[in-house]
């Protein structure tokens, strides 16, 4: 596992490159944490196909439950993380690319109908395609071979992967959301609130972060701040703050020779013995078994 892993935050890493903006990856979450993908967004859309196991999805100020075979869209910019009870297999593929490979760059039929009106609002799309359902499998389909051609390479295949693409663009707008839950509607505030709580808890991670600096920082007392927080990230704020910490110590690890104590320090622990209690928490060994097991295999541990 790394920071990656852990938390992404607003993504500010490609998927996939600016000549063919587009992504596929594999997912098995760790069975001892509740919280398989935590809060993060990102300018791509994804869609997500799940391929073991049950948990609960958050998008936004919404959540409900999956299964074996669903399929979940998460548009640009939504805030959405995912999680299960402990012990239940989670795992998907899911498939991140930019707006850009599928819009015209003239203002025809296409741009206006199906992808202007859906980046500006007026076209709903649903969040979640349940497995089994008409709609669902149709776009498992175009997914299936998205993900067969891209393990096959995506080089070469491009023009084969867009045009799946659009088959999934056209199913989408077939089988749109009916509308949008008060809930929902009133939520935005809250939701561009939590991206810059997430935000400045990337940038600051290594300082000495407390729950009221955090809270005076945005302007709540400190048990509204951590009733806002664990209600939008499903977390409490130093559950999350571990959380991004331990994955950057990972990064450090596995990539650099500076000695346990310096990383700790680097990650905002001033207690060694703190952070290693921490470390073994999430990761199940300490830091210097993690190091010698990544130098060994060169993989990312999850």
């Amino acid at each position: 596992m790394n920071r990656h892993d852990f938390d992404l935050f607003q993504e500010t890493s490609l998927h996939g490159n600016m000549r063919f903006h587009l992504m596929l990856h594999e997912y098995i979450s760790d069975t001892s944490r509740p919280e398989r993908v935590s809060a993060h967004w990102h300018e791509e859309y994804e869609l997500l196909t799940v391929t073991d196991g049950h948990g609960v999805a958050h998008i936004n100020n919404r959540r409900f439950e999956f299964g074996l075979g669903d399929i979940l869209f998460i548009n640009s910019g939504d805030l959405h993380s995912l999680s299960a009870e402990p012990d239940t297999p989670l795992g998907f593929y899911a498939v991140d690319f930019g707006r850009e490979l599928i819009s015209s760059y003239g203002n025809d039929d296409i741009q206006q109908k199906y992808i202007h009106r859906q980046a500006t609002g007026g076209l709903l799309f649903r969040d979640h395609f349940r497995a089994g359902d008409a709609d669902c499998e149709k776009l498992r389909a175009p997914l299936e071979e998205i993900r067969r051609l891209y393990r096959e390479g995506a080089s070469g295949n491009e023009l084969l992967i867009k045009a799946e693409l659009f088959r999934i663009w056209h199913y989408l707008c077939q089988y749109p959301a009916t509308s949008v839950s008060p809930e929902q509607q009133s939520g935005d505030a809250k939701i561009t609130v939590i991206k810059d709580v997430l935000q400045y808890i990337r940038l600051n991670y290594n300082r000495n972060l407390t729950l009221g600096t955090l809270a005076q920082q945005f302007y709540m007392s400190e048990g509204q701040f951590c009733r806002f927080f664990k209600s939008q990230v499903n977390m409490t704020v130093m559950e999350y703050l571990n959380y991004y910490r331990i994955g950057a110590a990972c990064d450090m690890l596995r990539d650099g020779s500076l000695p346990v104590s310096a990383i700790a320090l680097d990650c905002g622990y001033n207690n060694i013995s703190y952070f290693n209690r921490t470390f073994r928490k999430y990761m199940h060994c300490t830091p210097k078994e993690y190091r010698t097991e990544a130098g060994k295999t060169g993989a990312n541990k999850i």
